[in-house]
C-alpha cells in the first residue's frame, strides 16, 4: 500500500510542476489602515476555499494570502489551523528556484563565472555530468529550462533502460528501500550520465528540468567551496534577515522546525485524507527544497527585483528578460517567470503545497497566495485537469487580491 501511495505521489508531482507551474484566521501584527481591505481579502480567502470544498469535500487544509506594498501589510487565510501568522512556515517548492537563479547570477556579477559558457566548464571531469550535449549546453539555458535536460526528478525513467528504477520514478524506486536516503547532486544527474538520457536538444524548445537546476547547485558549490545550503545562508538568508528561512538537505530532516502549515492529500474514492507535510527534500535541493513564511518569501522576492538583495539591478534585468516557455509557464526569464498584472516572481507546487508569489515593480505590491491541499482522481487525466484547476485558481486569485487591495 504504501508503495502503491508512493507511486501515485510521484506521478501527482510531475503533475504539480508543471503548474509551476472556514475560519479566517487573522494576524493582530497586520497593519490595518483600511478595515474595509482586510473584511474583503477575509472574503476573497473564503470564497475560493469554498470553491474547492464544495467540490472536493476538502475538509483539513485551506487558502492562505499575504500582500504587501505602499498601503501596508495584510494576511487573510480560510480554513487554516491552527492560528496562522506571517512567520507560519510552509514548503515553497519551486519557488526556491529564485534561490539558485539568483546564486548564479551573484557568481556571474563577481565574474567568477559566464552565463553564456558551457555548464561542464565549471564541473569536475568525472562520469556523473557527462551528459548529453554537455559541450552544447550553457548555464543561461540550464536558468532557462532550455537545455533540454532530462528531469530525472519528474519524468519516468524509460523502460528501454537497463536498470531496476526503469519505468519508474528514481526517487520512488530509492525512496522505497530508504525513505531517509539523502540524495546528491553527483547521484541525480548520474542517472543521466549512466543512460544517456535527454529531453530535447539543448535551446530547442523550453522543457522544465529539476535536473538542469540540480547541475546549477554543483556550480554554485564548485565555485565557492561550500554547500548550496551554505552558499544561500551566508549570501541571502542571514544578510537579508530572513530569519524563518531555511535549506533543508538531509534526507532525514523530514518536519519542519518551527510553527507550520499542515498539508492535506485527498484521493477521490479515499475515505480519509493523507496528512502530507513531513517529506524527505534531499531530492529537491536547489530547485524545491526551500522552507520559508510568507513575510520573509514576500520580503525576498521584493528585495531581488529591486536589486536590494546582493543581486545588483544590471543583471536583475538580465533574469527578467523573458523568452516564450509552455502552457503552465507562460514566459520565463532566469529562474523567473511573469504575468502581465501580477509582476515577476515563481510558483511553488509540493506535495500538497501549491504557491504564486509576484512582485509588481509598478506598483510595489509583492503577493503570495497558497494552498495546503491537493486532490487527485485514480484517472491520470482528472488528476491533471484537478490540479491545473487549483493551480490556475490560485494564480488568478492573485489579481483579486491585488485588487482589493489596492481599493
Amino acid at each position: 500500500m504504501q508503495l502503491k501511495l508512493n507511486t501515485r505521489l510521484s506521478t501527482l508531482v510531475l503533475i504539480v510542476l508543471l503548474f509551476f507551474t472556514f475560519s479566517c484566521n487573522k494576524n493582530e501584527n497586520i497593519d490595518h489602515n483600511n478595515r474595509d481591505v482586510q473584511v474583503s481579502l477575509d472574503r476573497v480567502a473564503d470564497s475560493l476555499f469554498m470553491v474547492f470544498k464544495n467540490k472536493w469535500g476538502v475538509e483539513k487544509g485551506g487558502i492562505h494570502l499575504y500582500v504587501t506594498g505602499p498601503s501596508g501589510n495584510y494576511q487573510a487565510s480560510s480554513n487554516i489551523e491552527p492560528y496562522l501568522s506571517p512567520d507560519t512556515q510552509f514548503r515553497i517548492a519551486s519557488i526556491s528556484k529564485t534561490f539558485t537563479a539568483a546564486s548564479i547570477m551573484l557568481l556571474y556579477q563577481e565574474d567568477k563565472l559566464n552565463i553564456k559558457d558551457n555548464f561542464i566548464e565549471y564541473l569536475p571531469n568525472i562520469p556523473a555530468y557527462d551528459v548529453p550535449f554537455k559541450n552544447d549546453i550553457t548555464i543561461e539555458q540550464l536558468l532557462q529550462h532550455r537545455s533540454g535536460v532530462f528531469d530525472v526528478t519528474n519524468e519516468y525513467i524509460p523502460e528501454a533502460v537497463n536498470a531496476p528504477y526503469s519505468g519508474t520514478k528514481y526517487e520512488t524506486y530509492i525512496r522505497a528501500q530508504d525513505d531517509k536516503h539523502t540524495f546528491t547532486f553527483d547521484e541525480l544527474v548520474g542517472v543521466n550520465a549512466e543512460h544517456q538520457l535527454s529531453k530535447t536538444l539543448p535551446d530547442e524548445i523550453f522543457s522544465y528540468s529539476n535536473t538542469g537546476y540540480n547541475i546549477l547547485g554543483k556550480i554554485i558549490e564548485e565555485i565557492s567551496g561550500k554547500t548550496y545550503s551554505e552558499f544561500i545562508h551566508e549570501n541571502f538568508i542571514t544578510p537579508l534577515n530572513l530569519t524563518n528561512t531555511y535549506s533543508v538537505w538531509e534526507g532525514g530532516d523530514m518536519e519542519m522546525r518551527s510553527q507550520h502549515l499542515k498539508s492535506y492529500l485527498y484521493i477521490n474514492g479515499e475515505e480519509n485524507e493523507i496528512e502530507t507535510t513531513k517529506d524527505n527534500m534531499s531530492v529537491h535541493v536547489s530547485e524545491g527544497n526551500i522552507v520559508s513564511t510568507p513575510r520573509d518569501i514576500t520580503r525576498w522576492m521584493r528585495l531581488l527585483l529591486t536589486g536590494n538583495a546582493g543581486v545588483n539591478a544590471a543583471n536583475v534585468e538580465l533574469m527578467k528578460e523573458m523568452k516564450v516557455a509552455d502552457s503552465a509557464h507562460g514566459v520565463y526569464g532566469l529562474g523567473l517567470v511573469f504575468d502581465e498584472g501580477l509582476g515577476y516572481g515563481h510558483n511553488g507546487a509540493h506535495i500538497s503545497y501549491i504557491s504564486s508569489l509576484r512582485y509588481n515593480p509598478n506598483n510595489d505590491i509583492t503577493v503570495l497566495v497558497s494552498s495546503t491541499f491537493i486532490h487527485i482522481n485514480e484517472d491520470a487525466d482528472s488528476d491533471s485537469n484537478d490540479l491545473f484547476e487549483l493551480g490556475f485558481a490560485i494564480r488568478d486569485l492573485c489579481y483579486s487580491v491585488i485588487n482589493e487591495y489596492q481599493k
